[in-house]
């Protein structure tokens, strides 16, 4: 029987290359740099004496995702190339980062009636969870009860709700909202929410705060009935066969875990949809206008095709100028000027881009959840796209078309 030593000799050179991510040998050709993020993908889970090993080898742990056998961390610029010639690892990828596919605008929407458009479905039992810049504790969210069921920060540590750049705020309000007047309310208004804090107060976040969310979700999923995931966020510049968020995100869809991707801002031109959106294992939503006489696709819509398929994105929803929730962004839990900082009357704005698009799916996505709790997540896709009604654009810009949230009601 070959010893280790000899099963690594044996193993050509070019399988140590296709192991690490083309952007690390970018980084280490600047010799500038001495540290580089790193998450490390393993081919079975983590034993102990491999991340010993790693630690040996100046490796610095971050933190540890077994619902991909993975671990993130940094690690020298020099000591990559051993590294990734230890057998037990799959891939080095590089720990870069993500942006918000939303922007807020400050407008009185206090007579707005949101999207509410069923009767005998809210979301009530369901929940739904988002990683984004957090999420802040509105009247609209938990009143008359607490509908954020659990949230964890992975930026500050801070314990309880708040949202330091109103993005989370936003998309969540958009599909969840709901006031105790009636007047602002949306198609999942019973819904609980869980949100994991990923992103700074600028809109960006690594991809290794991330997948610790993502954990952490699939962690609780079952204590919480976590039935549907919002990402609202993309990258670009992603090299295909090291796309670790779209990799993650097909474990969560195995899991059961329904998960609302958008298409990005970056369109209208071709291949222009960002990455997770591009992960075949999510439902990908672009954005569309319904201001004018019919809905048409918005500008920045991210579109197809994808490896040039026309198979992206999945459908359209709602994403301009859409009214939703205000967030404090200076309120920090705990902090002695927190009383100092209100809403002063502005509890509501609107919110533009994929990202609330992605989010409108999730409450349709948490109706039919509720309707008929033993759908998987393929099965809520298919049925998704069939509740389309299309709105006569390019496929590759309007995927099935425009999702008909009324439909869900006649859905058998």
């Amino acid at each position: 029987m070959k010893s280790i030593k000899e099963l690594v000799k044996s193993i050509p050179f070019s399988s140590y290359f296709k192991k690490i991510d083309p952007s690390i040998n970018k980084l280490i050709s600047i010799k500038k740099v001495k540290m580089i993020p790193v998450i490390i993908t393993f081919r079975r889970p983590l034993e102990a004496q491999t991340e010993s090993r790693l630690k040996r080898m100046g490796f610095k742990v971050k933190y540890h995702l077994p619902f991909i056998n993975a671990i993130t961390g940094r690690i020298s610029a020099g000591s990559v190339d051993s590294i990734s010639s230890i057998v037990e690892i799959a891939k080095i990828y590089f720990d870069g980062t993500s942006f918000l596919m939303g922007s807020t605008r400050h407008k009185d929407h206090s007579d707005e009636t949101g999207e509410a458009a069923s009767f005998h479905f809210s979301g009530k039992g369901v929940t739904a969870a988002f990683i984004d810049s957090g999420v802040y504790p509105h009247p609209d969210l938990v009143m008359p009860g607490n509908r954020i069921a659990a949230f964890k920060d992975y930026i500050n540590e801070i314990n309880e709700p708040y949202d330091d750049n109103g993005h989370g705020t936003a998309c969540i309000g958009a599909a969840f909202g709901a006031s105790l007047d009636g007047k602002f309310k949306t198609a999942a208004y019973n819904c609980n929410i869980v949100c994991a804090k990923a992103f700074n107060s600028l809109g960006y976040g690594f991809f290794s705060d991330i997948l610790a969310a993502m954990q952490w979700i699939y962690s609780i999923r079952e204590k919480h009935n976590i039935r549907v995931l919002v990402l609202p966020f993309g990258s670009c510049s992603i090299y295909k066969h090291f796309d670790i968020i779209s990799l993650a995100v097909e474990s969560l869809w195995e899991s059961g875990i329904f998960v609302c991707t958008c298409s990005g801002n970056l369109g209208p031109h071709e291949a222009s949809i960002t990455s997770p959106g591009v992960c075949s294992s999510s439902f990908t939503t672009g954005a569309c206008t319904t201001s004018g006489p019919s809905p048409r696709v918005a500008r920045f819509s991210g579109c197809g095709p994808v490896d040039g398929k026309i198979d992206k994105p999945d459908a359209v929803m709602p994403g301009y100028k859409v009214a939703t929730l205000n967030a404090d962004i200076n309120y920090i839990p705990g902090s002695k000027y927190s009383s100092q900082t209100k809403l002063s009357g502005q509890h509501y704005t609107e919110i533009s881009g994929t990202s609330v698009a992605a989010s409108m799916t999730a409450a349709a996505a948490v109706l039919l959840c509720q309707k008929k709790p033993a759908l998987s997540p393929d099965d809520l896709k298919g049925i998704l796209k069939r509740l389309c009604t299309s709105i006569n654009e390019l496929k590759a810009a309007q995927g099935a078309g425009m999702i008909d949230v009324k439909k869900i009601e006649e859905f058998q």
